[in-house]
């Protein structure tokens, strides 16, 4: 089985930002779970698997990634045990979670240093972890928030759209581990006039700050990375920014979700206080979000 996705995802106008032209292009409408960034992160990753794979990947409880890669590992015939920060959390603790167990992954819970001293090693399991937690021995791994070279083929389709689409002044889009980010930096040509802002939705991301900006430097691409300190980190929020999420929702009758979206949203609004005169045209990606839309 392979999932109905709704590609090429529409562009559409959006005038909601006082001065700023923005059109915001609707990756959250590609699949009701399967939506945004994390398609566009899976698709090489699980076109390129051996036929019934096991494949191990990496989350918190209230993951998009986990949500996704679930339900694309089901459609195509695979199985999985995701690893899933906090030891005091369990299968009900979150609806992604409760998704994930209702197509058959294997959760295991550990403690958070443990899961940050996997982080640091790059998500190499050892014969001990394979061992402790019965997972197959010849599994494949899949790193959080789906980041890896897989990213390009994806990326280099949303990018391709993009241009069939309008060549955007700006890019605006959220990141987690800014595995997107740099998948479209290598799809852009270089010296791309195109200045891409990316929005952290995690305080102190400075590993993948780099990573992302070097990226971009080395082919001569305008890139901004704004951290996460106005709300405190990943999926901290504030009532000012509820606020807005509901006012945007309410206007453009678009959802967004409270850990990634709202903050571009937020750091937008920013922008078009500040900036009274851009001619720029602005694509926001709308990366999505497990639960905004309800399978048809």
């Amino acid at each position: 089985m392979k999932l109905p996705l709704n590609l090429p995802s529409p562009l559409e106008a959006l005038d909601y930002f006082a001065n700023l032209r923005v059109s915001i292009k609707r990756d959250d409408l590609i699949d009701p779970v399967v939506a945004g960034n994390k398609w566009r992160k899976l698709k090489g990753y699980v076109e390129s698997l051996p036929v019934h794979s096991h494949v191990v990947s990496f989350g918190g409880a209230h993951s998009n990634h986990l949500a996704a890669a679930a339900s694309v590992l089901n459609a195509y015939g695979h199985t999985g045990s995701f690893v899933v920060r906090g030891d005091e959390l369990n299968a009900t603790s979150s609806n992604v979670l409760q998704h994930c167990q209702q197509l058959g992954i294997q959760l295991i819970f550990i403690p958070r240093s443990q899961f940050r001293d996997l982080r640091d090693k790059h998500w190499q399991l050892d014969a001990r972890d394979f061992q402790q937690w019965q997972i197959p021995s010849d599994s494949l791994i899949l790193p959080e928030g789906g980041s890896g070279e897989h990213n390009r083929q994806g990326c280099a389709e949303l990018w391709h759209e993009l241009i069939q689409q309008g060549l955007p002044d700006q890019l605006w889009l959220a990141a987690g581990t800014g595995g997107t980010a740099r998948g479209i930096l290598n799809a852009m040509p270089e010296n791309c006039p195109t200045r891409l802002h990316i929005i952290s939705a995690v305080k102190g991301a400075h590993r993948e700050a780099k990573q992302t900006l070097n990226l971009a430097r080395s082919k001569g691409i305008h890139c901004h990375w704004q951290d996460e300190t106005a709300f405190g980190g990943f999926a901290k929020t504030s009532p000012d920014l509820q606020d807005l999420q509901a006012h945007f929702s309410h206007t453009t009758d678009i959802p967004l979700d409270p850990v990634y979206n709202a903050k571009v949203c937020w750091h937008l609004q920013q922008f078009s206080q500040s900036i009274p005169h851009c001619r720029d045209h602005i694509v926001w990606l709308h990366s999505g979000g497990f639960g905004l839309h309800k399978p048809t």
